[in-house]
């Protein structure tokens, strides 16, 4: 057990190495001593792995005394959705969302339908840890039901402008790379009127290319937008709670831009506080700025958004990765509501993405994310502190230093066994600049191991 990966964005690892039925089994057991409410709901993503880990996880609930709604394959978003508006459910959803096909995970998910915070997670694992010590004499009850993303459906299109989507009969093309968007997002998207071109949504769980939706793995969707003269493309993961941007003229937009421009149009519907992580793109700074807004930002992580979104009453946020969360409709992040609100932005101010991407700021954002020996990090943050002292310094998450016109920041991945690095500025030229001077602070540290 000691290669999972174990954060507030949940448990990971390789499945058959890392994760293995018999862990599913404990976990569920624990997570169901853990949860106060009698009910559970359950669900996973296509990975094959995801039934036998889901079985076991299950069967710990049952062990647990709790009753079982299993929804099968399903989105993040849905089950989110389904613990935040029904009374005295927990959640589980079984995924490794934008990593590799050979991982696996469980996140767990509280009764307020948001993923569980660090306390919440301590107290659940201190439960795991004296699970052999629980003897549970009648176990829970288990159903099946297979209507849960119709219900999602059902309520999200309340939230948006369809009719005026309908209208426009947009023509869209989208991959789900094999993962639950295969299932569902040709339905909704053909709910909402549109033309739709589905890539990728074969074999479901098989993925054809590294599912984390970032340019670099999407150049087949743009050259199959522009191909198709498709006015707008979309890229999920396999979870459903992320997404990238494809404009009409096959350019992939960033993820970091892409999620910023939603946000901006969060902000024409309605004005109210913006909340995004402390890696996310400055150029929110600049929109909130513009609206007339305040911006909070937070450590990494869906539930660290989620609590001050709450707190501060937020009209938009999420996370720069392409996970953006409307909390009028539920607080979670969601690659559907994020199409919807694209296509309606599309429709109600009748330009094109490239047209609205040309009225923002440009950034250079660089990621890179790098093997590096945790007992080390402390001692990087402060050569980093040391070499830019012209800069501010915050601790929030990591290190984060900011300067006139670009930031960089140094963070441990809670997804993956790595650091992660986020360097952007307004010009190539000091990014690449700052890029260097990073790298040689790490470099001196393998110099060292």
């Amino acid at each position: 057990m000691e290669q999972l990966i174990i954060s507030v964005s949940g448990i990971r690892g390789i499945y058959g190495k890392d994760l293995k039925e018999e862990d599913a089994l404990m976990f569920g057991k624990a997570f169901g001593l853990w949860s106060k409410g009698q009910n559970i709901a359950v669900a996973r993503d296509t990975r094959l792995s995801g039934e036998p880990l889901k079985s076991a996880f299950i069967s710990g609930l049952l062990w647990a005394g709790k009753n079982v709604s299993d929804f099968g394959i399903a989105a993040t978003p849905a089950l989110t959705w389904f613990t935040e508006k029904t009374n005295g459910f927990y959640g589980c959803i079984i995924t490794a969302s934008h990593n590799p096909v050979e991982y696996n995970g469980i996140k767990l998910i509280n009764s307020c339908g948001t993923f569980l915070n660090l306390k919440q997670f301590q107290s659940f694992f201190n439960t795991y840890k004296h699970i052999e010590k629980k003897k549970i004499k009648k176990p829970g009850i288990y159903s099946f039901d297979a209507h849960l993303m119709d219900r999602f459906f059902s309520s999200l299109l309340n939230f948006i402008d369809v009719s005026s989507i309908r209208k426009k009969k947009i023509k869209v093309v989208v991959d789900p790379v094999e993962g639950v968007g295969a299932l569902y997002s040709r339905n909704f998207l053909e709910m909402l009127g549109c033309d739709v071109i589905m890539i990728n949504s074969t074999l479901p769980g098989v993925f054809s290319h590294h599912p984390e939706p970032v340019p670099s793995h999407l150049r087949c969707l743009g050259e199959i937008v522009k191909k198709e003269s498709a006015d707008i493309g979309f890229g999920q993961d396999p979870d459903c709670d992320r997404l990238l941007l494809v404009a009409n003229d096959g350019v992939c937009v960033s993820e970091e831009l892409g999620f910023a421009v939603l946000i901006n149009w969060m902000l024409q519907r309605k004005k109210g506080p913006v909340v995004v992580n402390i890696a996310t793109t400055k150029l929110i700074d600049d929109i909130c700025c513009n609206a007339g807004v305040e911006i909070f930002r937070t450590k990494v992580g869906e539930v660290c958004v989620v609590e001050t979104m709450k707190k501060v009453g937020a009209t938009a946020g999420g996370e720069g990765n392409g996970g953006l969360i409307f909390p009028d409709f539920h607080y979670g992040r969601d690659s559907f509501i994020g199409m919807a609100l694209a296509l309606e932005m599309l429709a109600k101010t009748g330009l094109n993405l490239s047209e609205i991407i040309k009225k923002f700021p440009h950034y250079y954002f660089v990621k890179k994310k790098i093997k590096f020996p945790s007992e080390k990090t402390a001692d990087l943050y402060k050569k980093l502190k040391e070499k830019f002292s012209d800069g501010k310094v915050k601790y929030l998450d990591g290190i984060r230093i900011d300067f006139e016109d670009a930031w960089l920041g140094i963070r441990p991945s809670g997804t993956e066994p790595i650091i992660r690095i986020f360097v952007e500025g307004k010009d190539t030229k000091t990014v690449n600049s700052l890029i260097k001077e990073v790298q040689e602070c790490i470099n001196f540290f393998y110099k060292t191991v």
